[in-house]
């Protein structure tokens, strides 16, 4: 009986081990070559470099321009880096639990039945904050000044492909995007928050408590989801911070 309750503990020790192996190793970041790098932390990004610390304990840094950020973190926020983990270690035959993805990217994008583009979402009730419902409404946004000023900025800056409308709440403001491209990820999320910053300098009484911003590619893959306060939407915009780390920082999948 000793034995077998030993037995069982070393097992139960062993398993814990796996999963914290799993925890530590799970982020993989993704090269724009498709090559993944499998790391013990988030990457870090420091100028024009990110920072990398490799699960063997090796710290490199690579280009940023080498670096797809906005896929490395839709991989890792799904729960995909630990995946990749557990499939290499379940080659070997080493048993390790399933994991369970971290977001659902059916939380946040419904597709029409082709699969080719995004459809208007249905009516929903606003929710508290946060709220994982961000997405298009069939609701209209309340003013139709705001409307007409996000519509003449995007216009501006030469963004036009997108919809608008009210958000998760009546305050909020929503913009749908379609972005192909880091560039055109990064290009979308800098003109909405310089819009937002914008207008809610010239008319804080009028404008939006927060504007929802999603980004899905032309297959329907989501790019990027935020939410921006006015806050955020003035550290962007007057560049503050870089446009990679913010979007590193913020995104919501």
């Amino acid at each position: 009986m000793l034995k077998l309750r030993t037995s069982g503990l070393i097992t139960a020790l062993l398993l814990v081990m796996v999963v914290v192996v799993v925890a530590a190793q799970g982020y993989v970041v993704i090269l724009k070559s498709g090559h993944k790098l499998r790391c013990r932390e988030p990457l870090r990004i420091e100028g024009s470099n990110a920072i990398i610390t490799l699960v063997t304990g090796v710290v490199t840094s690579y280009p940023l321009d080498l670096v797809d950020l906005v896929e490395t973190e839709r991989y890792n926020q799904q729960g995909l880096g630990s995946a990749l983990l557990i499939e290499e270690l379940s080659a070997t035959g080493t048993p390790v639990p399933t994991p369970t993805p971290r977001r659902s990217l059916g939380q946040y994008t419904t597709l029409n039945a082709g699969g080719t583009s995004p459809e208007l979402g249905t009516t929903v009730q606003p929710t508290p904050l946060p709220t994982p419902g961000i997405k298009l409404q069939t609701i209209p946004y309340h003013d139709q000044r705001i409307e007409r000023a996000f519509s003449k900025l995007f216009d501006e800056k030469k963004m036009y492909i997108y919809r608008t409308s009210q958000g998760t709440r009546p305050n909020f403001f929503f913009v749908q995007t379609m972005t192909d491209s880091e560039r055109e990820v990064f290009a979308a999320l800098k003109t909405v928050a310089e819009a937002y910053a914008l207008i809610y300098g010239l008319h804080q009484e009028l404008a939006p408590t927060a504007v929802e911003l999603e980004m899905i590619q032309t297959s329907g893959k989501a790019a990027g989801t935020f939410r921006l306060t006015p806050a955020l939407a003035q550290e962007l915009a007057t560049g503050k911070i870089a446009i990679q780390k913010f979007y590193m920082q913020h995104v919501i999948f």
